[in-house]
């Protein structure tokens, strides 16, 4: 499409070049007027993709649209109701790009209605997408989108929800511009009678959906051959998609697809409220992105095997067990970002890394985690709360060492354990290399309600068994391996 906005390059240049010659009186020799010339500033710059997207209930009021925003929320479906939501498109960023939208409903809940049947919402919404460019039509667009419930314009809706294509062909965006309106209705006909009608509130049916935007460039910036160097540019090569079901979260991990509708082993998932178990068997050898809210639940109560996985957690509940051994095992990598992490998990991922999570235990005879197999360990940003004890660093010996790491860390003990430091190192077993711990000065200042340590003297650290550790507190090696 063409932009509203598009910028006209002139390319100027100068080639003005002034070649004297001089014949000598003697001779034949010549000689040439040279002159130099210079740029003052030479800036290479990267470019930045961002695309933006706002939402408007009324046709009027624009937001931010985030993946916590529930864009249908005026009221119960009954026949006649209908609402409409209409999505704006702008590109932040300094690049050209293009665009599509999908949408996938991530969980539906079956009804029980009045003649005490099963029955779908899915089986009596009609939905109608329409793209808009953003200019003066477009506003009024929005506009007549937004003043009837049928306008007989091309607003009617009138596909199955659970059929909607909310675009079949890429978009495009300038940098700067505002390029694009979707508009989005979804509608009850007033020809749906009581089989759509719940026997009670308990029994109503429901649907959750989603909007997956995806951007990549395009070919519109030049070089010094043209602007096709980015034509190849595909979608990212991640499958994005929600889950609300244990079925729902093992089906996202099984044979995942990209938004190129190629094959993929990058998976993100937002998980809704709910427990959920992570499937080891479906995880091997992929990167896995796994967001939610303190409503979700992951339980490792159990343990899981996940084969050089990648797994990324962000803003869940991660609750384990506080018996031994249960973890993800065989783990690439694992990280956790502002989680609250519940029980006592053991790590066995080769990098291990927690970010600003806060980690609940209430029991003495428990810690709030065993850095156990694996080889490199984070703690950043992080709060444990405990009954006593709290970071276990030891191993039988199946492991060549370790090296685990606090930043900017606080340690509350709800009551002392007799003879518990915070951290707590037995280096005993450990029969190649040794246990590295490295804590900074704002982790050493926030230790509070521990005990000092059986050997250490120290309520921070301590190395109650075996010679194999080096602890290093603000910078100074405090013990050193032996």
């Amino acid at each position: 499409m063409t932009s509203s906005k598009s910028t006209k390059r002139a390319l100027l240049t100068s080639a003005l070049a002034l070649l004297m010659c001089v014949t000598m009186l003697v001779g034949a020799t010549f000689a040439w007027f040279t002159d130099t010339a210079s740029t003052g500033v030479n800036k290479i710059q990267a470019g930045n993709l961002d695309i933006e997207v706002e939402y408007t209930l009324d046709g009027e009021t624009w937001n931010d649209l985030d993946e916590a925003t529930d864009i249908f929320q005026k009221g119960l479906w009954e026949p006649g109701h209908t609402e409409v939501v209409a999505l704006k498109f702008k590109n932040n960023g300094n690049l050209a790009l293009k665009y599509n939208i999908n949408m996938n409903i991530v969980d539906e809940t079956v009804g029980i209605n009045k003649s005490e049947q099963e029955y779908k919402l899915s089986d009596y919404l009609k939905v109608k997408t329409l793209s808009q460019e953003a200019s003066l039509i477009g506003d009024i667009c929005i506009g007549m989108a937004f003043s009837a419930r049928n306008d007989g314009l091309g607003y009617t809706a009138t596909a199955n929800f659970k059929d909607a294509t909310v675009l079949d062909h890429d978009l495009f965006l300038a940098p700067g511009e505002v390029g694009n309106y979707l508009i989005m209705k979804v509608y009850m006909p007033e020809t749906v009678g009581n089989e759509a009608n719940a026997i009670s509130t308990e029994k109503a049916a429901s649907i959750n959906f989603g909007l997956n935007v995806v951007a990549t460039q395009v070919p519109y910036e030049k070089d010094s051959f043209g602007n096709t160097y980015d034509k190849d540019a595909k979608y990212p090569d991640v499958a994005y998609t929600q889950a609300s079901t244990q079925e729902e979260l093992n089906a996202a991990l099984n044979n995942p697809t990209d938004a190129n509708g190629n094959p993929t082993s990058k998976i993100a998932v937002d998980l809704k409220k709910g427990s959920y178990t992570l499937p080891g068997d479906k995880m091997g050898n992929k990167e896995i992105s796994i967001t939610g809210t303190k409503d979700t639940v992951i339980d490792l109560t159990s343990g899981t095997a996940a084969h050089n996985a990648s797994i990324t957690m962000e803003g869940v509940k991660v609750k384990s067990t506080n018996g031994n051994y249960t973890g993800i095992q065989h783990a690439a990598a694992t990280i956790f970002k502002d989680c609250v992490i519940e029980g006592q998990p053991f790590l066995y991922a080769k990098d291990a890394q927690y970010i600003n999570c806060t980690f609940e235990q209430d029991s003495s005879d428990a810690y709030n985690v065993w850095t156990y197999g694996a080889e490199n360990v984070l703690f950043k940003d992080c709060t444990f709360n405990c009954a006593g004890k709290s970071v276990l660093i030891y191993n039988e010996g199946s492991i060549n060492g370790q090296t685990v790491e606090f930043k900017n860390c606080k340690f509350n003990a709800s009551a002392s354990v007799a003879g518990k430091a915070a951290i707590e190192i037995d280096s005993s077993l450990l029969r190649n290399g040794i246990y590295t711990v490295i804590i900074d000065q704002a982790t050493a200042d926030s230790v509070t309600g521990f005990d000092t340590g059986s050997v250490s003297h120290n309520s921070v650290w301590n190395n109650k068994k075996g010679t194999k550790a080096t602890v290093i507190v603000a910078g100074s090696t405090v013990l050193s391996a032996s």
